[in-house]
């Protein structure tokens, strides 16, 4: 489905997401992940879990809350889809991670730490950033090794494609 217009029946409950964002932490966000990533590239710059066939997400934005992909209509979106697993475990572990996290501030101290991601993987104040919010979902849910702490969107969306289990749902401009 890369390329094509999304509809909201295509996507399902545990999908999860990526944004590129055009503002200048999304460009700042980019360059630092392009900086230590293996394949020197990077498009993403924002990551979030899919709660609902209308396009709900749970993302960490200022705070950790619900939101929906109408937000970044006229943005580059890739959505991925973790093949394996129950209906019931991904909606049991979303509920868990909104349960856990919903309603805190955003950590801004870890994006400093993020310029050097082996920093990135210390985690006292166990807080996540918007990716290290789906890499800790992902490992919930057997999908992902237990490291969560310093995972970049960037890391995400090449273990999206690269991994066989997951499948890349739509990948374009969001109309």
């Amino acid at each position: 489905m890369v390329g094509k217009k999304l509809s909201l029946p295509d996507i399902k409950v545990g999908d999860v997401f990526a944004t590129k964002n055009p503002m200048v932490l999304g460009r700042v966000i980019n360059f630092i992940q392009a900086i230590w990533a293996k394949d020197s590239k990077s498009t993403y710059s924002h990551a979030g879990i899919i709660t609902d066939q209308n396009g709900g997400t749970f993302e960490s934005l200022w705070t950790i809350k619900r939101s929906n992909l109408a937000g970044y209509r006229g943005e580059k979106v890739i959505i991925a889809r973790w093949g394996n697993g129950k209906f019931q475990d991904k909606v049991a572990k979303l509920q868990k991670l909104m349960w856990e996290y919903g309603g805190q501030w955003y950590p801004m101290w870890r994006l400093p730490m993020h310029l050097i991601p082996p920093l990135a993987k210390i985690s006292i104040i166990k807080r996540p950033v918007c990716s290290e919010l789906v890499a800790k979902y992902l490992y919930l849910l057997g999908a992902r090794h237990g490291q969560w702490a310093g995972t970049n969107p960037d890391t995400l969306v090449d273990e999206w494609r690269k991994w066989r289990d997951f499948e890349i749902i739509f990948e374009g401009v969001l109309e």
